[in-house]
């Protein structure tokens, strides 16, 4: 897609956590509102061929830039595209712009350490993921997060419809930007 060129579809959400931060179950209860023109998509449960891809941060961009792609290609009714990520936000906010993508948001999903990691060893049954490791990549998200001013959705302070509602208002928030275009 060249730099001159609008995004064929309005918006997009980036959704950004570490893993058992809540994104999954966010995009799977927004997907429930049946927002029209509204799509929540899990994009690591996608499998995409990436092997020319070198190192992490490649990958992440891959990932978002094989999206925005397929939302474009598509043409299907999808207005707004929520996507469930553990992109760094410098990384997505580079892409976003590479692709044209003018109307867009990154959004941290955060929770304490001890409930991430709670979720990851009883619902998840992940506890592989409960590691020294990801509460470090937490960290750095929320970091990033912070100094970005990016909005939080922090599901450990909040019930999940709760959060829902906060994911939801975001969501509403960037339509009606984009329809303003």
């Amino acid at each position: 897609m060249g730099d001159d060129r609008k995004f064929a579809y309005p918006a997009i959400v980036v959704l950004t956590g570490a893993s058992g931060s809540g994104k999954t179950s966010l995009v799977g209860k927004l997907n429930e509102l049946a927002i029209p023109g509204v799509e929540g998509i899990n994009c690591d449960r996608v499998k995409i061929d990436l092997s020319d891809t070198a190192g992490p941060s490649d990958r992440q961009a891959g990932v978002l830039s094989y999206w925005i792609t397929k939302f474009d290609q598509d043409k299907s009714n999808v207005r707004l595209a929520v996507l469930d990520t553990q992109i760094r936000p410098h990384i997505a906010i580079e892409v976003l712009g590479q692709a044209g993508v003018e109307n867009s948001q990154i959004v941290l999903v955060d929770c304490d350490p001890v409930l991430r990691n709670e979720r990851l060893h009883k619902e998840r049954q992940q506890p592989e993921l409960a590691s020294a490791q990801m509460d470090c990549w937490a960290a750095y998200l929320r970091g990033q997060a912070d100094a970005l001013s990016l909005s939080i959705i922090e599901t450990g302070k909040a019930s999940l419809d709760e959060s829902v509602k906060t994911l939801a208002a975001i969501v509403n928030n960037l339509l009606q930007r984009a329809r303003a275009f």
